[in-house]
């Protein structure tokens, strides 16, 4: 595993530009593909919340797989509970469920921050992509998005993405795999920790991370879901091997690849880069056509894929992808005579009209300081602005870059800085 996400995220201006860096080349190779972005709420319904996450998990033992979300009331009456977004698949689900009509597909995609408790149970956030199509059940929309992933892996420099696919199979190939395997964890219940037992009880298919070194932890032996897969099933996961082969797409099958969410059927993936000499999930993501119903009482057939944003970005940052951009050509606006308030800020108006970035110093200081400030922050150009030198219908203009300075008359302000823009542009 990657080093653990910050529990809260603080993005500072270093950070920023290297984030919006990430998410405009995400965003353009989405669009690429006609997909939509949605923006939802991080508050969620604690009960639709629920009724996703166990979905297909058998009574009470499903209670035990939404421990992992932070919930920010206590039950009250009949009043309904609020829950930070765990994930965002039964989101989208749950309010586009109106609009997506019989025969309908519908690409949407959404990112931004997801909370739930660590292993540990402490609180914690982490910034995730979600990328869904709803509406078929077609090899081809399953193909489309499992490519969309390596694809958006590939646009941010992880030429050596791999993926690891397996197939949960359908509803009805499922029945006596989890039979089989239930039977097989009441018999070697002494193998695992009681936390590891209930949560694979709940969940066969679950990641447990357990730490316990005296625990098996998952299911290394006993019944493989792929000894149960009916005949549709295989050769639906046969025809999605053969096109991710031809599309050049490394994959392996993996037949110990867990998922948290009991969601999932046929089709599972996830993204795998080797980071720092270990194999690292970075996001991952599967079939769920069985999902919607649960939720919204409307059959959507879907697929979709989940990115960890954290992860992507500390190997990005590791393997140095992050190339700062070009500096901007900037002007200091500095004042050293009181009462120039209302001239500093029609100059920067000015400025503002030509699509010139302007810093305006907030203090009187002397000029030395000014220009100290001035380089500081990147400027190409500042104007010096004294009280005599106003009433003689002048302005001083330093040329940083060069390291020149020369007074300019007022009116031709602006022409002066757009020479220097246009001259330093092309140097």
């Amino acid at each position: 595993m990657a080093q653990e996400p910050k529990r809260f995220h603080e993005f500072m201006p270093d950070e920023v530009w290297k984030w919006k860096i990430l998410e405009e080349k995400m965003d353009k190779v989405l669009a690429l593909h006609d997909y939509q972005e949605i923006r939802l709420s991080v508050l969620q319904d604690y009960q639709v919340l629920h009724t996703g996450i166990t979905a297909l998990m058998q009574g009470a033992e499903a209670d035990y797989a939404v421990q992992a979300v932070l919930s920010l009331s206590s039950p009250e009456s009949n009043l309904s509970l609020l829950s930070l977004r765990p994930e965002g698949t039964i989101s989208v689900l749950h309010h586009t469920a109106r609009i997506i009509n019989p025969g309908e597909v519908h690409r949407f995609y959404y990112s931004g921050p997801m909370f739930r408790k660590a292993d540990t149970q402490q609180q914690m956030e982490f910034y995730q992509l979600g990328v869904e199509l709803l509406g078929s059940e077609s090899i081809l929309s399953e193909n489309e998005v499992i490519s969309l992933g390596m694809k958006v892996c590939h646009g941010l420099g992880l030429k050596d993405v791999r993926l690891d696919m397996n197939s949960y199979g359908c509803s009805q190939c499922r029945v006596a795999f989890f039979a089989d395997l239930r039977s097989y964890l009441e018999q070697h219940k002494d193998d695992y920790c009681k936390d590891c037992f209930r949560e694979l009880y709940a969940n066969p298919f679950s990641d447990t991370r357990c730490q316990d070194a005296e625990c098996k932890h998952s299911f290394t032996s006993g019944p493989q879901i792929s000894d149960y897969l009916c005949n549709t099933c295989k050769a639906n996961f046969s025809k999605v091997k053969k096109i991710q082969a031809n599309l050049g797409n490394s994959y392996k099958v993996n037949s110990h690849l867990y998922k948290n969410f009991a969601y999932y059927n046929e089709t599972v993936f996830d993204f795998v880069v080797n980071h720092k000499g270990r194999e690292i999930i970075v996001g991952g993501g599967g079939r769920y056509d069985y999902l919607s119903a649960q939720i919204t009482g409307k059959k959507i057939p879907a697929v979709g894929f989940y990115l960890n944003l954290d992860i992507l970005f500390e190997i990005m940052e590791s393997r140095g992808l992050f190339r700062a951009p070009e500096q901007d050509f900037k002007v200091y606006l500095c004042s050293e005579s009181e009462n120039l308030e209302m001239m500093t800020l029609q100059i920067a108006q000015e400025l503002h009209a030509q699509g010139i970035k302007t810093i305006l110093s907030p203090e009187i200081s002397t000029t030395a300081e000014e220009i100290k400030h001035a380089i500081h922050k990147a400027c190409s150009v500042m104007l010096i602005i004294r009280d005599d030198n106003i009433r003689e219908g002048k302005i001083l203009l330093r040329n940083l870059v060069k390291e020149h300075q020369d007074y300019v008359s007022l009116k031709d302000t602006l022409p002066a800085i757009l020479l220097a823009r246009k001259a330093l542009k092309h140097d």
